[in-house]
């Protein structure tokens, strides 16, 4: 029926040549006028998860972690000796040069800043502590630990350094807050630094490092270019007029922007190298410009009508799913590829369009029906993905079936006749094929046993296969997808250790939002984890265990006066201590605690939202996440870094079950509706079963893993092979049916498609990307078993099992 359909609209537009010149020219403008509309940028977040609870701890993560930092480094050119007073000059310079610009930079820590936080947490030492501190104090107030606790001070001084601990003995001789101060040290992500004339050095003074926030965020990678190559052009100037200084750039911001940079490089490079090796091949199968130019001007057309119509969806769309939708045109190359190199199997392109018009929709609507399987995904790229490459496919086959038969010349026509002419002659110069298409029933007893072998042979090796399959991995780490040199790898090393980083924890974000800032302090705090800035309630809370403990010890308290001088110390030593035992505290508004969140220190507020940072031994993170229960009221949720990972395996491993069983289903439908024979579906979608047993085996043998980017390929693989496996059958029945030379027609034309695949995807081997390399890696292998068991697999079951 549907063949009859296009023979009929040929016929019509035979008749109207101006309308067949005219329609396309008209669709091709709509669609320019459409897509010029369309607005790109380059976020690789879009393909993860669309999940809101997953976006907002990661953006939670990204605000709590300076994600929009880009980190400056100086060091000097001679790594073996230490120039401080240099860095600091290039630090000078650097700071002028960014005030000029107007950047927002950080190359010295206010000192004074530094040295109230200390002092305000003393001040408001009761506010600050949690159960277990005001249990210390308890235990620590006794006579007998008063004196212990003088002796030790006194002692402290009589050493070298005692002048440097002379205020905390004054605040606190008794060390009481002795945890609190142990707190702020180690609280949350704040970096450990070195301070030299009030810059800001690594710990261990080798490099100064200057901070500064990009105005636009850390995946934005168009604008953060601009703004890193300002940058390196600002440090060169400055390396230039500092001899023995040199400046690295670092930060997920610039990390970003190298990715991006290297993906174009990859990519100009590889397709250079696959556009040649493609045209060359082309032009030596093909044998005719015409016919490359026809080629070019039917994916032309599906490519622009997809771009306007991805317009219609969307005001924009990601460069990097347009980048990877590139590869659609290895599906889409197949339609007016086989069109034409069956030109010269008729005597026209009307038969041609009668005999290859079938196998070409039923493929074309199977791959798109696969294709339409992305589109309700919770991932904003992988859902573009599926709706550009559907509309891809079916604008080229459209163009193919409709308009393309117009465009075949005279020339073509005649040497089709020609062609055509030979083909007629006696079936003996087909002798291979119509031997393979013989049934069972008429091989030779040589032959079947040579065909169970076969037979055998791919039973043992798919068996094999497929149980290694089993051990097929995703790999969830995103850091194994971006691209490091070796410069950004030592650097993050080095931000590693001023972030103090501890070996065998795991941060654990607990996360509180409400309406108002109380109730999310309230809902975020916990008795094992005490919040250091907590609501105005707990902070009452605190002030009353407070008092308790200055009742119930006040007359060992009293007696501090008379132990201290026991002990050599004059009456006002401690007279800061003093004063705080008996300051009137009250409850204190966020605000109040300014000198601290503004520092990073504790806990975070942002706007409504609470987040306490805890590191907890990595053996108990998960138990420790799950056990922050939902509040009714208040959104309460605790995540960590690996238990976001955790999100993207498993939507990973969704998105990999949904693309393996709804593009299996929709490909074996459209097969069985269109041979009308569930024998003859089975024979056409055996391949792609096999096949994908094969290729997860295989890498697992290879310990190659699925990734966020190349899970894509799984669409893209049965894609390709449910429409070789229909060219494959449909000649087979056709030879079957007519005892004419058919499948080795097809089979040119998969041959054809599979070499420009090989060769347009497998060029990314060659990719310093991990994830352009990953694609690559994985297209040769899925596609070299899925040619290879097209070849073999159909031929097989059909001489067995259709009489």
């Amino acid at each position: 029926m549907t063949t009859h359909l296009l023979l009929r609209l040929y016929d019509w537009f035979a008749r109207h040549r101006f309308l067949r010149l005219a329609l396309p020219l008209v669709l091709v403008l709509a669609a320019l006028a459409s897509a010029s509309q369309l607005h790109f940028k380059e976020d690789i977040t879009d393909f993860l998860p669309n999940n809101d609870n997953y976006r907002r701890s990661m953006e939670i993560y990204r605000q709590t972690n300076a994600a929009d930092r880009i980190f400056i480094v100086a060091s000097p050119t001679d790594t073996t000796q230490l120039n401080t007073p240099l860095l600091v000059r290039a630090m000078q310079q650097l700071e002028g040069e960014s005030q000029a610009r107007g950047w927002k930079l950080m190359a010295q820590a206010d000192v004074e800043s530094v040295m109230r936080i200390p002092e305000f947490a003393y001040q408001n030492a009761p506010l600050l502590l949690g159960n277990a501190d005001f249990e210390r104090i308890k235990r620590i107030t006794n006579t007998d630990s008063i004196r212990a606790a003088l002796q030790n001070c006194r002692e402290m001084l009589l050493f070298p350094t005692g002048g440097m601990v002379t205020q905390n003995i004054e605040r606190d001789p008794l060390g009481l807050f002795a945890p609190l101060l142990a707190k702020l040290q180690a609280s949350g992500n704040a970096l450990r630094y070195e301070l030299y004339d009030g810059y800001i050095f690594t710990p261990n003074s080798r490099h100064a490092v200057a901070m500064l926030t990009s105005p636009y965020g850390a995946s934005e990678t168009s604008s953060n270019a601009q703004l890193v190559m300002q940058i390196d052009s600002v440090t060169k100037a400055i390396e230039a007029r500092l001899s023995g200084v040199q400046f690295a750039v670092t930060g997920a911001p610039v990390i970003a922007v190298d990715n991006a940079s290297q993906i174009k490089k990859d990519s100009i490079w590889a397709i250079a190298i696959a556009a040649t090796l493609i045209v060359v091949l082309l032009v030596w199968a093909l044998r005719r410009a015409r016919h490359l130019l026809l080629i070019l001007l039917s994916l032309g057309f599906g490519w622009l009508m997809a771009m306007g119509g991805m317009a219609l969806v969307s005001s924009e769309v990601s460069i990097i799913v347009l980048g990877i939708a590139s590869v659609i045109i290895g599906i889409a190359v197949n339609y007016p590829l086989h069109f034409v190199t069956h030109l010269g199997h008729c005597a026209s392109s009307r038969q041609t369009l009668e005999e290859i018009a079938s196998p070409l929709v039923v493929g074309n609507v199977t791959t798109v029906g696969a294709f339409a399987a992305l589109i309700p995904l919770d991932a904003t790229a992988l859902s573009h993905l599926g709706i550009f490459a559907a509309m891809m496919l079916v604008s080229t086959i459209l163009f193919v079936v409709v308009f393309l038969p117009h465009f075949v010349g005279k020339k073509d026509i005649k040497l089709a006749q020609k062609d055509g002419a030979e083909r007629s002659e006696p079936v003996a110069s087909s002798a291979v094929s119509s031997q393979i298409n013989l049934p069972a029933s008429a091989l030779t007893p040589r032959q079947r046993r040579q065909s169970a072998a076969v037979a055998g042979v791919l039973v043992t090796i798919t068996l094999v296969l497929g149980y290694f399959s089993l051990g097929t991995q995703f790999d969830t780490d995103l850091r194994n997808i971006n691209y490091l040199t070796p410069q950004q790898q030592t650097l993050l090393a080095q931000m590693a250790q001023m972030r103090g980083e501890e070996k065998g924890t795991t941060p654990v974000y607990f996360v509180a939002e409400a309406n108002n800032v109380q109730l999310a302090l309230q809902a975020a705090e916990q008795s094992q984890y005490p919040l250091l800035v907590a609501s105005v309630a707990e902070q009452q809370r605190r002030l009353q265990q407070w008092h308790s403990i200055l009742n119930h010890r006040a007359q060992q308290l009293d007696s501090l006066s008379v132990l201290a001088a026991n002990e050599g110390f004059a009456p006002d030593a401690f007279k800061p201590f003093q004063e705080l035992l008996k300051a009137k505290l009250t409850p204190q508004l966020p605000a109040h605690f300014a000198p601290l969140l503004q520092a990073s220190i504790g806990n975070r507020i942002m706007g409504n939202t609470v987040v306490n940072i805890v590191n907890v031994p990595s053996s108990q993170a998960d138990s420790v996440a799950s056990a922050f229960k939902p509040m009714e009221g208040v959104e309460r949720w605790a995540f960590t870094l690996p238990s976001l990972n955790a999100t993207i395996a498993n939507s990973l491993s969704q998105h990999f079950n949904y693309i393996g069983w709804v593009c299996g289903a929709i490909v074996f439908v459209f097969l069985w509706l269109s041979f009308r024979k569930f024998k003859l579906a089975v024979i056409a979608f055996m391949p792609m079963v096999v096949s994908w047993l094969w290729i997860l085996g295989t890498m697992h043998l290879l310990d190659m893993r699925f990734n966020l980017v190349n899970i894509i390929l799984a669409t893209f693989i049965f894609g390709q092979g449910d429409d070789y496996s229909i060219f494959v059958t449909e000649g087979l029945i056709y030879e079957r049916k007519h005892g004419k030379p058919m499948l080795a027609a097809y089979r040119k034309g998969i041959l054809l498609s599979a070499a420009i695949m090989f060769i347009g995807m497998g060029s990314l081997v060659v990719a310093r990307h991990p994830a352009l390399h990953s694609l690559g890696a994985i297209t040769i292998v899925g596609m070299g078993a899925v040619v290879a068991l097209t070849y073999v697999v159909p031929p097989l079951l059909f001489k067995w099992w259709v009489k």
